[in-house]
């Protein structure tokens, strides 16, 4: 299955090289949630997702427990930039969950890039992407099989330290944590650089030791990075991947880079 969101540093790309060559887990932890391209992909039957955005995770509740409200409100809603910054200017101040949920989602499919940003005051800043006649902005049945996949699925918000607590030997953990650092000298990465900073960089390399130990497997994607490079040395396997970014405003920027896949395991 395809993830029903669109997102930026989405690992889309990474899922033939990787879903199939997974040994066997327990249950799936991924706690920097996005997308969840991989969860998808991999359609587990025990799940804990989890992520810092309240507006993410409040968008995947509702698509779990009231799907077909949020199919109502995204039928009314038109492709157009009239619409887009109407909607956007309602993001913060709906005070419904289901309606804040179809508007995540409208603007997710119709702002640039499928960028999620704010400003200083928490609002959401991203501007309107190119919209045509038949933007596509949800898919009915798409939407209706991801709520049915997420029933069984227990969602979180909060720190990506907190969300592991409980994972045991066999689970399977999947790091997928904003890039503070790349190849790509854009925007986004300056702005992922106040969210997740250097020293979430070395808590998350602590808390990959400290799952190893226990025995869950591990799954981190990061930039390929000397100083990314160097915080996992010793138990851990490192391999680099080299994939096309498109998300960069200049085209020129739009170039093939280097990601680093670390594994506790051979793949």
């Amino acid at each position: 299955m395809k993830p029903f969101l669109k997102w930026a540093g989405g690992k889309r790309w990474l899922i033939p090289r990787l879903a199939d060559k997974l040994p066997q887990y327990n249950r799936y932890f991924e706690p920097f949630l996005g997308s969840g391209s991989l969860f998808f992909a991999l359609e587990p039957k025990k799940a804990i997702l989890s992520d810092s955005n309240r507006e993410l995770i409040n968008c995947f509740r509702q698509v779990k427990n009231h799907c077909g409200d949020v199919v109502g409100i995204l039928r009314k809603l038109a492709a157009d930039k009239d619409t887009y910054y109407k909607v956007r200017d309602c993001l913060y101040v709906k005070a419904i969950a289901i309606e804040r949920a179809a508007y995540f989602i409208y603007l997710n499919k119709t702002c640039w890039n499928g960028l999620y940003r704010v400003n200083a005051n928490g609002k959401f800043n991203v501007p309107c992407g190119s919209l045509r006649s038949n933007t596509l902005i949800f898919e009915e049945e798409h939407l209706m099989a991801a709520s049915k996949l997420l029933k069984s699925i227990e969602l979180l918000c909060c720190d990506f330290e907190e969300s592991i607590k409980n994972v045991k030997s066999g689970d399977l953990v999947y790091f997928d944590p904003p890039y503070v650092t790349t190849h790509l000298k854009n925007g986004f990465i300056g702005y992922n650089s106040k969210l997740f900073s250097q020293l979430d960089e070395l808590r998350l390399a602590k808390l990959a030791d400290k799952l190893r130990d226990k025995g869950a497997l591990i799954v981190i994607s990061n930039a390929a990075h000397p100083s990314i490079k160097q915080l996992y040395n010793g138990h851990f396997y490192k391999t680099e991947i080299t994939r096309f970014s498109g998300i960069a405003a200049d085209p020129i920027r739009r170039l093939n880079f280097s990601e680093l896949l670390v594994t506790n395991f051979v793949f």
